[in-house]
């Protein structure tokens, strides 16, 4: 009951802080929206077009709500998917008068996109001319080709994941393909790392930003985020039902996300608690293998949603489950792990990414092993059967996560562009 009180305490003080600095800086914040009256071109996401409209992702249309505050005008520099009818998980662009859209060929992955360099080669010799400053993320194909024609203009490189890391930790995959996809997927890796001497570089997290070191590589750590005051939520004193825990997974459906591990644990649990329940949240190319497991290891209680796209159902979602189980292979910084926290879910992760200098293993997070539904049930085991460090878990990662907010994200990265 104290840790809460003071946790209460320390949130109102802060949020006060924070809008008494609004205040004292409202001056300064309107120059500064004058100051980087720029362009930008941004190589990141997918586009989605009917017609003569195009469409966005919500988490990808949350960015570039923010980043739209910072330029005069902004070029999405994006592979184009044909869609024949409305998708109401998609979010309009049109709105945006100073977004304009150039179109590259739609391609299923890096090895697909091969067959397009050239059309990525005229983009960027095209759009070096008109535009300020280029953001590429990696892994995006061809990204690196900023520093062949932005050479005296800003240049921004965001790490947001590691590949190469994805294709050790696949379980899936033999040691062969493991060896081959490896070697395929260097040259771009190369690529990117020359780019980088010309670039500011981000990353998702401290453990991107040490392993760029061997290639010296300088690069500014930060922790991925999209949340907004609306995605804050505690309830105190909240009582797990020992009995029926309900746990929830929201995600891609993918090999490298490791979901048959938390649908493996989750059959274990179900041998001690079988009125315990299990909601996975996404799509993708796993989906029907993850439901004939389910199946065949006879489960009950388990829900497959598909995809939510609505910020208000996710968080709704959230906030109607106890855990949040996430076994994945490889990460930047695992927003969905933010999300959840901030939901008031205490969270049991594998040790991904940015997760362990984020976050403390048994103050504010359990971490199990990789690839180990034995040790997930454990921890689910553990979390579920003991109010006093359920609640003390959940308490601490909420209070931990209060500052990771999307204008603090963005902003360490285009302010200064």
């Amino acid at each position: 009951m104290n840790l809460l009180k003071e946790i209460n305490k320390k949130f109102i003080k802060e949020r006060e802080r924070e809008r008494e600095r609004e205040r004292e800086n409202l001056f300064e914040n309107t120059n500064y929206y004058i100051k980087i009256m720029k362009s930008i071109v941004i190589h990141a996401w997918t586009l989605h077009k009917k017609g003569d409209k195009y469409f966005i992702p919500y988490t990808h249309w949350v960015y570039l709500n923010e980043i739209v505050k910072y330029y005069s005008k902004v070029c999405l520099l994006s592979p184009i998917n044909l869609i024949k009818s409305g998708n109401s998980s998609l979010e309009t662009i049109s709105n945006y008068k100073n977004v304009e859209v150039y179109e590259l060929p739609y391609s299923d992955g890096y090895i697909d996109a091969i067959k397009y360099f050239f059309h990525y080669k005229k983009a960027y010799k095209e759009l070096a001319n008109n535009y300020d400053v280029v953001y590429a993320r990696y892994p995006i194909p061809f990204g690196w080709l900023q520093s062949f024609y932005f050479k005296d203009k800003k240049k921004i490189i965001h790490f947001v994941g590691d590949p190469v890391d994805t294709i050790k930790n696949n379980p899936n995959l033999s040691l062969i393909k493991k060896l081959l996809y490896t070697k395929l997927f260097m040259p771009e890796h190369y690529m990117f790392m020359r780019a980088c001497k010309t670039a500011k570089v981000y990353t998702n997290g401290f453990h991107i930003s040490e392993r760029l070191k061997k290639y010296n590589v300088n690069s500014t750590p930060l922790i991925s985020s999209t949340l907004n005051d609306s995605d804050f939520y505690f309830e105190h004193n909240k009582v797990i039902d020992i009995e029926a825990p309900k746990i929830i997974y929201v995600g891609y459906l993918r090999k490298a996300k490791g979901v048959e591990t938390v649908i493996r644990a989750f059959s274990l649990l179900q041998k001690e608690k079988p009125n315990a329940v299990l909601t996975i949240v996404g799509h993708g190319e796993s989906e029907g293998e993850l439901k004939q497991l389910a199946t065949r290891l006879n489960l009950k209680n388990i829900v497959f949603l598909g995809h939510i796209e609505s910020r208000d159902k996710l968080n709704e979602l959230f906030r109607g489950h106890d855990i949040f189980c996430f076994a994945s292979l490889s990460e930047g910084s695992p927003r969905v792990i933010l999300e959840a926290m901030a939901n008031g879910l205490a969270v049991i992760s594998t040790p991904v990414g940015s997760l362990p200098s984020t976050f403390e293993d048994r103050k504010n997070i359990l971490f199990s092993d990789f690839n180990d539904d034995k040790d997930f049930a454990k921890k689910l085991k553990e979390l579920s059967s003991n109010n006093e460090t359920y609640n003390h878990i959940r308490a601490n990662s909420y209070s931990r996560v209060t500052n990771f907010k999307i204008e603090n994200f963005l902003r360490n990265i285009f302010y200064e562009a």
